[in-house]
């Protein structure tokens, strides 16, 4: 079964022209202990959004940016996929994946590195919860919730509160400390239950240095404030069906532009949580990430150049990419020929004997002379040829741009299979840019699985078989 689906997967992925990916590391927690690398590919097929899992391999090696990198040369040989159509791939933003892929030279990866929108969120956030003010009202939540999960009594006595003060019977929440979400619901569920747990421990003299002082009780006050709105995007851009790097401008965006902007009413502790954010958030995305980001907003017909900060300078990166996306075609085009005419012998012909006289007729200046004047016309021919699909291009893009946005709803996918043959410069840039992910959480869908996979009971299952049983659960169609 996995022979026969791998082979049939590869003909799926055959049928794409561009692909990213999102790759990720992790060890296995079923006993082993062993550590993993997964990776995922997505292209578009027919304009709809492809996505296959290739590899979950047992990776023993030390974790170096040369290891990755020599990981992935393997795996794209062992598919029979040409790197060169790489647009991107999708990371966390561990040093050595930014080494990898980010720092490496374009014949290590041609492609552009993405750090994943969930965890540049997540380490903006997290850093501006180190403020010594923040840090120290969380500390005293935590503190409190440790207090209750390790007493019985005091867990039945908050059931009991809530019901008299007609609470919501909810249990308090412990936080994961590298993830931002978590530590929002713990202090939410604090607030929400702040009166029934003060009635527990007002009966209890000996606990009531669990409560957090009201200067801490303000601090999370403020800090929920500025995370409630946040929350809405951990998971928006991490569908695998939609096209998400494309909406990442816009919502970088909103987060910067709104609801991280300073206000006059905001307090000095609001003031300096938004700026940390604002500033982390900022310095995660490259300027050539920047410039793909605008490309691909662009042509989504949801946004165009709404989002973009300098609409010109995006238009003349449009029309840059469509010429070499042209010259690519037409190279391909012309490669293909010549195989197809180098397969087929020639026609026997009669060659004459050379004589002296020939010989110096081959090397006479009519012949030099013929020689310049077809290659000046051919650099003619190319340079017109280059301004006819410029000018083409562009009256694309002035056609696309007078056609009203689409509904935020809609499916850009699906508009491009209509407007492909119109537009059919610029849907070559879609087809190229709208594949990509704009978080690696694909690749971190594939390690939940597997840990199903490797439970405690199955330790022992050998490595090779834990790729192939992964394998099958996100490539077998239902």
């Amino acid at each position: 079964m996995y022979n026969s689906l791998k082979e049939d997967v590869g003909k799926r992925i055959a049928q794409g022209k561009w692909y990213a990916a999102t790759t990720d590391l992790w060890t296995s927690s079923g006993g082993s202990g062993h550590p993993y690398i997964s990776f995922t590919i997505h292209y578009l097929t027919d304009w709809k959004l492809q996505s296959n899992c290739l590899e979950t391999q047992f990776f023993p090696e030390d974790h170096t940016a040369d290891n990755i990198s020599e990981f992935f040369d393997n795996m794209l040989q062992e598919w029979g996929i040409n790197k060169e159509f790489f647009v991107s791939i999708t990371t966390d933003n561990a040093t050595n994946m930014k080494k990898a892929f980010e720092t490496s030279d374009t014949t290590t990866f041609p492609g552009q590195w993405f750090g994943c929108f969930g965890h540049n969120l997540n380490l903006a956030i997290s850093k501006a919860l180190k403020i010594q003010r923040v840090d120290t009202a969380v500390r005293s939540c935590r503190h409190l919730v440790q207090g209750f999960s390790r007493s019985w009594k005091r867990r039945r006595e908050l059931r009991n509160k809530q019901e008299a003060l007609n609470v919501p019977q909810r249990s308090l929440i412990h936080d994961v400390v590298t993830r931002w979400g978590s530590t929002q619901k713990m202090l939410q569920r604090f607030i929400e239950q702040q009166q029934a747990v003060c009635a527990v421990l007002a009966t209890e003299r000996g606990a009531w240095h669990l409560m957090p002082k009201d200067a801490d009780i303000a601090v999370i006050e403020q800090v929920l404030q500025i995370l409630q709105p946040l929350s809405a995007f951990t998971d928006a851009l991490a569908s695998e069906s939609r096209v998400s790097l494309s909406a990442l401008r816009p919502v970088l965006s909103h987060i910067i532009s709104d609801i991280l902007e300073v206000k006059n009413e905001d307090s000095a502790l609001t003031i300096d949580l938004k700026r940390v954010m604002k500033s982390d958030l900022e310095s995660r995305y490259s300027v050539d990430a920047k410039k793909v980001m605008d490309l691909t907003s662009f042509v989504d017909p949801r946004f165009k150049g709404s989002f973009s900060d300098d609409l010109d300078a995006t238009i003349n990166c449009c029309i840059e990419e469509a010429l070499k996306l042209a010259e690519m075609t037409t190279l391909s085009e012309g490669a293909a020929q010549t195989e197809q005419s180098s397969t087929t012998p020639p026609p026997p012909t009669h060659t004459p004997t050379p004589t002296p006289t020939s010989e110096k007729q081959q090397q006479s200046l009519a012949t030099l002379l013929n020689k310049i004047t077809s290659t000046r016309q051919q650099r003619a021919e190319e340079q017109e040829g280059e301004g006819s699909m410029k000018s083409k291009t562009e009256a694309e893009i002035k056609l696309y741009l007078s056609l009203p946005l689409i509904k935020s709803e809609a499916d850009p996918l699906q508009w491009w299979s209509l407007h492909a043959e119109e537009l059919p410069h610029l849907a070559t840039l879609a087809e190229k840019f709208l594949c990509i992910p704009a978080t690696s959480v694909p690749s971190e869908r594939v390690f939940s699985a597997s840990g199903h996979i490797l439970l405690p009971q199955r330790s022992k299952l050998k490595p090779e078989k834990v790729n192939m049983l992964t394998f099958l659960h996100f490539n077998l169609e239902d």
